[in-house]
């Protein structure tokens, strides 16, 4: 079952579109070759199910009604056709179809709402750390399997339970905002930001050797420094990067050596960027 769910999760909504109506197709036809005596119309609520969970906006619900207009011609070239049957039973059968359509898709809009509030900050938006130390975990596994090195670079705000402490922890909200938005802004799409929490932001940055690594960390400090004087918020950044030539095994032995190195920063007099390479060769 996972193993489907994990087939299924790779695919375009129109790949999902094509496999449920080729299953409907085919349980059609078995349906017509095996007589009126075979009932197969519980094997229709599969695909239906599918299309509702893994497609797009109302496909299931689509699916549903070209299913029973399917089935209505299957039965209407059978030589028992009944009109009443087509009324009694395939009405109620419809109804059956779409309602399990529309129940499908609600339950997915509602859980994927929650996945993302579970992955998200919720004052930032930005990943939160339960979410970044699953990214990072595949991103370690991916840079191993293909021998690829990258960069994190752990970033701490100086001073920054000053600005609570005098200005209010609104102001303090709003200082933490304007920081995501600048490193999301500021970083490539595919590089990965999130907050660990409090003041303290980690930025991933995939197939980055130090040289292009230091470049742009240098440019997001820089720009952060830029929106903090021109919001008057008397705060610094002290950052830790680290690029892995060895891959660490682990996102917490990942972590701890960026953070680690973020530290010397912010004790070598804050403001501050301490870059290395990790390499074990």
């Amino acid at each position: 079952m996972n193993t489907l769910m994990h087939l299924l999760d790779n695919r375009s909504t129109e790949q999902i579109w094509n496999l449920a109506v080729l299953s409907m197709i085919l349980i059609s036809i078995f349906s017509f070759l095996l007589g009126a005596s075979t009932y197969l119309e519980a094997f229709y609520f599969l695909p239906i199910v599918i299309t509702s969970w893994y497609g797009a906006r109302n496909s299931g619900i689509t699916l549903s009604l070209i299913t029973c207009i399917t089935l209505a011609l299957v039965e209407i070239v059978r030589p028992d056709f009944s009109t009443i049957k087509i009324l009694a039973y395939w009405l109620p059968f419809t109804i059956s179809l779409v309602f399990t359509a529309i129940l499908v898709t609600s339950f997915r809009n509602a859980h994927r709402v929650e996945s993302v509030a579970a992955d998200t900050d919720n004052l930032t938006n930005l990943l939160n750390s339960r979410s970044f130390y699953f990214k990072l975990a595949g991103e370690l596994l991916r840079s191993s399997r293909n021998r690829q090195v990258l960069s994190l670079a752990y970033l701490d705000i100086d001073d920054f339970k000053l600005i609570n402490d005098s200005q209010g922890h609104a102001e303090g909200d709003k200082l933490l905002i304007e920081v995501a938005v600048c490193l999301q802004n500021s970083l490539r799409v595919t590089d990965t930001v999130a907050r660990l929490g409090g003041d303290e932001f980690v930025c991933l940055l995939p197939e980055t050797q130090q040289p292009e690594a230091k470049v742009a960390i240098s440019a997001v400090a820089k720009e952060l420094n830029k929106r903090m004087i021109d919001n008057k918020w008397s705060v610094s950044f002290s950052i830790g990067l680290v690029t892995f030539e060895t891959i660490p095994k682990t996102s917490k032995e990942a972590i701890k050596i960026s953070d680690e190195l973020m530290y010397l920063a912010k004790k070598s007099g804050k403001n501050n960027i301490f870059s290395e390479i990790y390499s074990l060769k």
